[in-house]
């Protein structure tokens, strides 16, 4: 198994360590700073990234903007899919808040609680993949037998409907929660002849 890539932004070079041992699973990749978290979210592409976000001053902030705040919102900015969990402090929970409101998808407390990173980091994993494979099949890229499997899906769903209903164009329309156009379309869709 290919391991999972992290990023872990944060001044305190002991902070990577941790999380590899809370993490061995997954391929973590550590900055410093913000210039070098925006330059690993364009080498890695990194479904997830950890950021300290209790930071007063990251190196190297651009534009003098270093706080751990403005780190998530330039992360964000640069990659919206990534799932950014907040690293706060357990006693400073506005910052915590806050970081949500700028778009964290969750938060962890610091110090790191090894079962508590694993279970955030496991869970932002599995809604970052829900979502790569929800914009798939939004854009019809997904595997043919997936895509195969959810139209003889829906063509069964609407026959049987049309049984139950009797036929009755109107009912079934009703049962399945669309509009008659739309059924009439779906029917177009999956030849389905309705005398």
């Amino acid at each position: 198994m290919v391991p999972r890539t992290l990023l872990v932004v944060d001044d305190d070079p002991t902070l990577e360590g941790r999380v590899q041992d809370a993490l061995p699973v997954c391929r973590i990749v550590a900055a410093g700073g913000v210039t070098d978290a925006l330059e690993a979210v364009r080498a890695h592409r990194p479904p997830v990234v950890a950021l300290s976000v209790d930071l007063a001053q990251l190196t190297e902030p651009p534009n003098g903007s270093g706080h751990g705040l403005d780190a998530l919102s330039l992360i964000l900015g640069e990659a919206p899919s990534i799932k950014v969990i907040a690293l706060a402090p357990r006693d400073q929970r506005v910052l915590a808040v806050r970081a949500v409101a700028r778009g964290a998808h969750e938060v962890c407390s610091k110090p790191i609680d090894a079962q508590e990173l694993a279970g955030v980091v496991q869970r932002a994993f599995q809604r970052a993949d829900l979502e790569l494979e929800g914009r798939r099949l939004a854009t019809g890229d997904a595997p043919p037998t997936l895509r195969v499997l959810r139209d003889e899906t829906e063509r069964r769903a609407l026959l049987d409907t049309l049984a139950r209903s009797g036929g009755n164009l109107s009912a079934t329309a009703r049962l399945l929660g669309v509009s008659r156009p739309t059924l009439y379309s779906l029917l177009r869709q999956h030849g389905i002849r309705a005398d």
